[in-house]
């Protein structure tokens, strides 16, 4: 039987001593960043009051457990309930129901977006200049045909805060069919959304918001 070599996550840049992954102190330990990239680890007896008060603000603050990197491998790390990079492709609601465009949601710090065959393909204007590419790439892929409605929006309290749906007026509302989509999304809708979409949809966003 082979013994298993055991190596340190690292050592303290000011004292030297082993970071272990079983250690007790092991939650305690804070790694230093300079543009992005680790350039060293402290541990806790080695950590100032102000070192620790800062690890303990960005800890509550930002999502280090879902972090990514960049195209020069500098870590990425975003705000809790925020995203750093996006998906486009098929989702289950979208494909199940005629009457849904698009599920728009945040998980795990990714922006996820699904769309279908039916989707109309104007819904890519939807997004901001950063998002929109990969959506219509995958609306000319599944081969979606551009409609003709408007859009409405309306905060419901039906939806989780990191949601968005595009569905047609007549599945979602009882006004009848107005030759409308709307855009639905909760009252208390998820920020960190609001940089998926193109400045002018995000203000009418803000606006049903603050009207509902």
């Amino acid at each position: 039987m082979a013994r298993t070599k055991v190596r340190p996550l690292g050592h303290c840049s000011r004292c030297t001593r082993a970071w272990w992954s079983d250690s007790s102190d092991h939650d305690r330990w804070n790694t230093v960043f300079a543009n992005g990239r680790a350039t060293g680890y402290l541990c806790p007896d080695c950590q100032t009051p102000e070192e620790n008060a800062e690890a303990e603000v960005k800890e509550a603050l930002l999502d280090y457990d879902h972090s990514g990197t960049d195209a020069d491998g500098r870590l990425r790390v975003v705000a809790r309930g925020g995203w750093h990079s996006m998906a486009v492709g098929t989702h289950s609601v979208v494909q199940s129901d005629p009457a849904v465009h698009l599920v728009l949601g945040i998980e795990d710090a990714h922006l996820r977006v699904g769309v279908g065959a039916h989707t109309d393909a104007r819904l890519h204007e939807l997004f901001s200049e950063t998002c929109a590419g990969p959506v219509r790439t995958e609306l000319e892929r599944v081969g979606a045909e551009p409609g003709h409605r408007t859009l409405a929006y309306t905060a419901t309290a039906g939806l989780p805060p990191a949601n968005v749906l595009v569905v047609e007026d007549h599945a979602a509302c009882t006004d009848g069919d107005r030759g409308e989509m709307v855009v639905l999304f909760s009252r208390q809708m998820s920020p960190h959304l609001l940089d998926a979409f193109a400045p002018p949809v995000a203000d009418s966003i803000r606006t049903a918001l603050q009207a509902a």
